[in-house]
């Protein structure tokens, strides 16, 4: 009679009568009596939903039914057995929905009854709930109830972090054991409460009731152990660290630290898991069967035998590779931004930050370089303690001939040269005769593939940017190896063959630039013949029109990238082992082998940076300090949450123990090479980068101007990157996080946001610009060694 009948609801709720008494409905529950079960199911769902449907057509009657014990009874009895009463709890948890809305036109006294209700309520479920078992009613219950800060302190406050843990063990076996279970979607949703908790929690460390909660919440170690064995849970791994430093980094750091090494120096097999990028598990979740790792564990290392696709020749693999491991890159960069705000960077940390670097490059990722480059050039003494254990590393070498070997589009990535600048000449990498018969490799490759620079590329931007990028990259390895270890002699053939090359610049500079004329003029005609204009933008170097750069110049320069050029994006730039001559035949590979990793010593050496460039980890209290950190800016919760547990045998590459040194003298004159080089190109792009920077902020404006209020926000332009070479130049990378596209959404950069957004802010950068200044730089250096001649040992 009720329903679809808003009458005969509106003649229950104005009857006082029947609101006095309707909530006094007598209920048994006896949860093991299958008749009494029987007729709860058919009778309660009838029953909540009159009034339910009397709720929703007086407020007076919601407030009046939300205080009353009969609610708070059947809160308590009912809705942790779903199982039984499904339609019934579904209409209780509508009840609780109705009873915490609040509309704009409450008094005081109301919105102090929904907040008594929300306290009441909170309190009731944390008391009587199962954890282990009642899972679901928590979830759903926290989902309706957590609205605010101030709700989610109640849950710290009454053990609430304590239940949730037993919940998320209840549903971290289930998922890896009981595979009829479909748990994934409860597993995410807990989690996303733990989120909001704990970001709730951070700012009010210095509550002493909130340092008691964190305190009794003994199984927060344990809890982070397993959330290692998920994806997808980084998220809540990074609040936990923040809530509690001292105690992560002592427990966290050696665990990771040890997961990697035991890959690496043992005969322990490692498997490919079910979410690992590669053509065998697409194929599997295509499919309609639920993937399960066998059993949880952490396998987050990227051996060179996993890796499918260089850089670059499969942008689909690329992303996906970087989405798999992205997240846990980010995780071990903030452990290093926490250990240096706390003084506790040791050597255990800077042995895991290497590795994960070091595994991390067929991803050319900036996290490790830029940290490092900051730290280099920081001169607090505990920063050069830093830098002093890095570069005693032996894997650190490994990294760096990684780089130069295997891996050079990765010099594209201003922040990843700028590092390379800052530690070539401190670390013994390559022998004298294999440094020799790189730069001899990377001569040949230069004269046998700068021909491949024609003007009739221009048509083709994404060919363009693709031969650039190659010879870009390659030109950057030889300036860094000539200015750290100049050979005895300079092939002849390698000046008349740059001087060729910058020719071939200038001409498809000219070339391009012609061709923007033509079409802003084609533009300016059509708009003058009455065409609808059409709003100016920028695009990518793949397409689209773009403003004509000026000519570079020709003065003697290190290379580099005009600050006002878009971040790079290096997905599009193939790997030089595709194009160019391979440098296996002549040079020991750099991805067969690492040395050993040390034993954890009992007492750690511990270093601090007193950089105080904004961070992650810039405000990091920890509980009993003074100061109150800011709130978090993470992303959203995780959308999903999948073990990533290796199920299939796959033997791996393993790396063995090298007996290269880390310390050897080098040439006196090759960091004043470097430093020669690096003023005159900061000299040179001073007014290019102003008039730049002006052209950029006049066409912003036009945009605005154009689009109106439609005109909606992009990512900010990063400003120039702090981490220079040598005499901090504005160096444009791939973006905070050295990943394509705009930042993520839990930065950690250092770098400040343009105060105009426009578009394509976060498209690669103009490579045939970058390889033409590249190459008046090597020309530069080249000079410089044909005229003095190499310098004396």
């Amino acid at each position: 009679m009720c329903v679809d009948c808003p009458e005969n609801v509106r003649l229950v709720v104005q009857n006082p009568v029947v609101t006095k008494n309707i909530a006094f409905n007598y209920i048994l529950a006896d949860h093991d009596d299958q008749e009494v079960v029987l007729f709860n199911r058919g009778m309660l769902p009838a029953y909540y939903g009159i009034l339910r449907m009397c709720c929703e057509q007086s407020p007076a009657f919601t407030r009046q039914l939300a205080s009353h014990q009969n609610i708070q009874w059947a809160f308590k009895n009912l809705t942790p057995h779903a199982s039984q009463y499904p339609g019934a709890v579904e209409e209780l948890f509508n009840l609780m929905q109705l009873f915490v809305a609040q509309r704009a036109d409450m008094r005081e006294e109301e919105l102090e009854d929904v907040k008594q209700f929300k306290k009441t309520t909170i309190s009731c479920y944390l008391r009587c709930l199962d954890g282990r078992s009642c899972w679901t009613t928590l979830i759903s219950a926290f989902r309706v109830l957590l609205e605010n800060d101030e709700d989610r302190l109640l849950v710290v406050f009454n053990r609430g972090l304590i239940l949730m843990t037993e919940s998320f063990n209840t549903l971290h076996m289930m998922y890896h054991e009981a595979t009829a279970c479909h748990v994934t979607g409860d597993l995410v949703e807990l989690l996303s409460i733990f989120l909001s908790v704990l970001k709730a929690t951070r700012p009010y460390l210095q509550r002493k009731d909130v340092k008691q909660a964190l305190i009794q919440w003994q199984e927060r170690i344990d809890f982070a152990h397993k959330l290692l064995t998920l994806l997808n849970s980084y998220n809540v791994l990074k609040e936990l660290v923040l809530l509690s430093p001292h105690d992560f980094l002592h427990t966290l750091v050696p665990f990771l630290q040890h997961n990697h090494c035991t890959y690496h120096h043992s005969n322990i097999p490692m498997s490919f898991g079910p979410y690992l990028p590669c053509r065998e598990n697409i194929k599997l979740m295509g499919a309609k069967n639920n993937i399960r790792p066998p059993r949880p564990e952490l396998n987050m290392c990227l051996l060179p035998s996993m890796v499918e696709s260089s850089k670059g020749k499969d942008e689909v693999y690329d992303r996906m590779l970087l989405d798999y491991f992205l997240s846990y890159h980010q995780f071990s960069h903030l452990l290093c931004r926490v250990a240096i705000n706390c003084e506790k960077f040791t050597e255990t940390l800077v042995k895991l930050s290497v590795l994960i670097a070091y595994e991390g490059l067929p991803l050319h990722l900036a996290i490790f370089p830029k940290l490092w480059t900051e730290l280099c050039q920081s001169q607090s003494a505990l920063a050069k303690t830093c830098v002093k254990l890095l570069c005693e590393d032996p894997a650190f070498s490994e990294y760096i001939k990684c780089i130069l070997m295997d891996e050079r589009t990765f010099l594209n990535n201003n922040v990843a040269y700028s590092f390379l600048t800052c530690f070539l000449h401190k670390v013994q990498v390559l022998s004298g005769p294999s440094c020799s018969n790189l730069i001899s490799v990377l001569v040949t490759n230069l004269l046998s593939e700068q021909s491949s620079l024609q003007p009739e590329l221009i048509a083709h931007r994404l060919e363009l940017s693709k031969t650039s990028g190659l010879l870009n990259a390659d030109l950057r390895a030889l300036v860094l190896l000539l200015s750290v270890s100049p050979p005895q002699a300079v092939d002849p053939a390698l000046g008349p063959a740059l001087q060729e090359l910058l020719a071939r610049c200038r001409v498809c500079v000219q070339q391009r630039s012609a061709l923007e004329l033509e079409a802003k003029e084609h533009k300016a005609k059509a708009e003058e013949e009455g065409a609808t204009p059409v709003k100016r933008r920028r695009v990518s170097s793949e397409g689209g029109e773009t403003a004509p750069p000026s000519l570079p110049s020709t003065s003697s320069s290190l290379p580099s990238t005009s600050s006002s050029l878009p971040p790079t994006s290096s997905s599009s730039l193939p790997s030089t082992s595709s194009s160019l001559p391979s440098t296996s035949s002549s040079l020991p590979s750099t991805s067969s082998s690492l040395p050993p990793c040390n034993e954890v010593k009992p007492e750690q050496q511990e270093a601090l940076t007193s950089d105080t460039e904004t961070r992650d980890s810039s405000s990091l209290i920890d509980p009993g300090t003074e100061q109150d950190p800011p709130s978090p800016e993470p992303g959203p919760p995780t959308a999903s949450s999948s073990g990533n547990n290796m199920d299939s045998s796959h033997k791996e590459e393993k790396m063995e123990a090298s007996s290269s040194s880390s310390s050897s003298s080098f040439s006196s004159s090759s960091s004043s090479l470097l430093q020669e080089a690096g003023e005159e190109l900061e000299r040179h792009n001073d007014d290019e980068e102003e008039g730049r920077r002006c052209e950029g902020q006049s066409e912003e404006g036009q945009e605005e101007k154009e689009a109106g209020s439609k005109t909606s926000l992009a990512p900010p332009l990063p400003e120039d990157n702090a981490a220079a070479f040598p005499s901090s130049l504005g160096l444009v990378g791939e973006g905070p996080e050295g990943c394509i596209g705009p930042a993520p959404s839990s930065s950690s950069s250092s770098s400040s946001s343009s105060p105009q957004a426009f578009p394509g802010a976060s498209s690669p950068p103009d490579m045939l610009d970058m390889l033409y200044r590249t190459v008046e730089a090597t020309i530069a250096i080249v000079t410089k060694l044909s005229v003095k001649g190499p310098p004396i040992s």
